[in-house]
């Protein structure tokens, strides 16, 4: 009887949270009394990597998924990242003449009894960052099965894609907001220009009203955090007072951003892009120029 108590209990408790939980996560309303202003001011750069050196500077970067108790990369998904080709290796990131080689090898290996046909290489910063300006200059390889990204995981509820892109179409970026607090997405792709022609900057702000990202200095996406009691997002500032819809998948407060970089091999199963063919040229890379981070001051 005392065990079916502590069972009853239990369940209740359960309960109770989750109908707290559904309450907060689905209130969509609030009232702006004064007026909200786009931040201003000047670019503070808070973190920087120019990968000038002749190795990874292992205070800033993990070259795995760090989703185990300890942050170690002993688990499957820690190197494999679920269904994806390759294995995540440490020594195939390279760091040589001023920039950050994620290098694609076509080599059979395993990993916690995980076997892939393929290697490759991520990084994921050990530091986290708050609302600010995220900054990469990179170039990314072209033809089917590689899947280079830019994008960053949050703390508390959401991940933002600077860049996902399928280089069998290196024109197609696809860009996106997930959010699995509200178990919401946002997401659009575009065709442009080729991404694979050269270097190119992504560039990802996120402010207290709004996030954009922008390719070469041109926006190519921007999200609001409010729209009128119509449903019309708002685009600019000041956000006026007034009863408003709060965007259910925009980043919520205090959310704290780890920085991801990679080159994901595809298989039959991925989305963007599938297995590589016969005319994927292996080894190939992603390199990176640089990383930089900023707040604003």
């Amino acid at each position: 009887m005392r065990d079916h108590t502590k069972l009853y209990r239990l369940f209740l408790l359960l309960w109770i949270l989750t109908v707290v939980s559904l309450n907060v996560s689905g209130q969509r309303d609030t009232v702006l009394k004064e007026p909200v202003q786009c931040p201003s001011g000047e670019w503070k750069l808070v973190f920087a990597d120019e990968f000038d050196g002749n190795s990874l500077d292992g205070s800033k970067w993990l070259t795995w998924y760090p989703f185990t108790d300890d942050g170690g990369d002993k688990c499957t998904f820690c190197r494999t990242h679920g269904n994806e080709g390759q294995i995540y290796r440490d020594e195939n990131a390279v760091v040589s003449e001023g920039s950050l080689k994620l290098i694609a090898r076509k080599e059979t290996g395993e990993w916690m009894g995980e076997t892939r046909s393929y290697s490759s290489a991520t990084i994921h910063s050990v530091q986290r960052f708050g609302m600010g300006k995220y900054e990469i200059r990179c170039r990314i390889p072209s033809g089917m099965g590689f899947w280079p990204a830019f994008w960053m995981f949050g703390l508390k509820a959401t991940e933002i894609d600077v860049f996902e892109i399928g280089t069998q179409n290196p024109r197609h970026h696809h860009v996106a907001i997930h959010s699995w607090n509200t178990k919401t997405d946002l997401e659009k792709g575009y065709n442009g220009t080729n991404l694979a022609d050269g270097y190119h900057i992504y560039t990802m702000v996120w402010d207290t009203n709004f996030i954009s990202i922008a390719v070469d200095g041109n926006e190519v996406w921007r999200v609001s955090q409010y729209a009128n009691k119509r449903g019309r997002v708002v685009k600019k500032c000041p956000v006026k007072p007034g009863k408003y819809q709060l965007n259910p998948t925009f980043p919520p407060q205090g959310e704290m951003l780890s920085v991801i970089a990679g080159l994901a091999i595809g298989t039959s199963t991925t989305p963007f892009t599938k297995s590589p063919d016969e005319k994927t040229v292996f080894p190939n890379q992603m390199e990176i120029d640089w990383i930089r981070i900023y707040e604003m001051k």
